[in-house]
């Protein structure tokens, strides 16, 4: 059995140049490449001798002593194949070959969807309609679900039908803060207001819901994920436990990534740690930071100072200053409402109200 905490893999590429652009993609991710095989007749022996080596084997169809024996003695070895096709007519002779991708992106989200479970792979291809975007933060109590729960409210209060998912690994909220028991067992998304539905991800119901979700992206305008607290960046993308699934599915299809973030000693310390992850790996959605400001001082200009020399160079598109405003937010808590529900003219469902006018202006 593979261990699937391992972060290697085995290639037997003909071509220099695809074979050179597959190591370095992988290389730049953290993933090593174990064995660079010339022939089949290697890449086996290899295997078999290393039976714990690598979780991921690529291969070209030009390889030498490729054939459909060897590929299926390479398949009964249990790790996860990838045949890409090195001639137009390849496909002719292996079914189950991809066409060979041509930018890191395309190959990261090959390999890093081959990490779920067959059954958490869909085959369909469908139209894409909806814009996704995900929150998400560095570490607790930083403002990520509050943001989530009210962006979704403002774009349906636009009249765009919107998708509020709760993928929360281990902490799951919108279901509570919303009064909507049930939400984790519902076999569809849940119709909670006048254009936004919702919809809860868990350990139990994540095959069902992940299928969901690669459907609503042709049923939906807008589709806003609550990823939750970040740890461990790379460990995430590389990572076949349940709680990645949905960080993975974001990495390849989302727009936007929006990182919510307070600037305390701890919190930078945790944005310095995810800056310095982040620069490192390829995802599809562009990013923006959320500053949570708890007050104007001397003290809290320092900070900010720091907040933006920390997020500058990743080039974010765009850097937000969210208002701290406790009381509306406990206030809709207690209420299990939104925030123009229960305070229409306070100054963080304000804010929200504006980010969203901007996006969809």
């Amino acid at each position: 059995m593979v261990n699937e905490d391992q972060n290697s893999v085995a290639t037997a590429i003909r071509g220099a140049e695809f074979e050179g652009f597959v190591a370095s993609t992988l290389f730049n991710e953290g993933w090593s490449v174990a064995v660079r095989a010339l022939d089949i007749s290697s890449l086996i022996s290899y295997l078999e001798e290393e039976p714990h080596a690598v979780s991921l084997v690529l291969i070209s169809s030009d390889v030498e002593g490729l054939t459909h024996e060897t590929l299926a003695q390479l398949h009964n070895t249990g790790r996860k194949i990838f045949l890409f096709a090195a001639t137009a007519g390849a496909s002719e002779i292996y079914s189950d070959t991809y066409p060979q991708p041509t930018n890191a992106l395309d190959l990261l989200g090959l390999i890093r969807g081959s990490l779920r479970s067959p059954l958490l792979q869909s085959s369909r291809q469908v139209k894409v309609r909806a814009k996704t975007i995900a929150f998400a933060s560095t570490m607790s109590s930083s403002g990520c679900t509050t943001m989530a729960m009210n962006y979704s409210a403002e774009l349906a209060l636009g009249g765009k039908k919107t998708l509020l998912v709760d993928a929360h690994a281990y902490s799951t909220a919108i279901a509570i803060r919303l009064n909507q028991r049930g939400l984790n067992t519902a076999h569809e998304a849940r119709n909670i207001a006048t254009d936004l539905w919702a919809l809860e991800i868990t350990q139990e119901n994540i095959a069902q819901t992940m299928s969901l979700l690669d459907l609503a992206r042709q049923d939906f305008d807008f589709i806003v994920l609550d990823l939750g607290v970040i740890r461990d960046f790379p460990g995430i993308l590389t990572g076949r436990r349940w709680c990645s699934e949905t960080f993975i599915w974001m990495s390849h299809h989302a727009d936007e990534l929006w990182i919510a973030s307070k600037s305390d000693p701890l919190a930078l310390d945790r944005l310095r740690i995810f800056a310095r992850e982040i620069s490192r790996h390829s995802i599809k959605p562009v990013i923006s930071f959320i500053h949570l400001q708890l007050g104007v001082s001397k003290k809290s200009k320092n900070k900010d100072d720091a907040f933006l020399t920390i997020v500058t160079p990743l080039k974010p598109v765009r850097i937000l200053q969210m208002p701290w405003d406790p009381r509306s937010v406990l206030q809709a808590e207690s209420e299990g409402a939104m925030l123009y529900e229960s305070n229409e003219k306070g100054m963080l469902r304000r804010f929200i109200a504006h980010s969203v006018g901007e996006l969809i202006a």
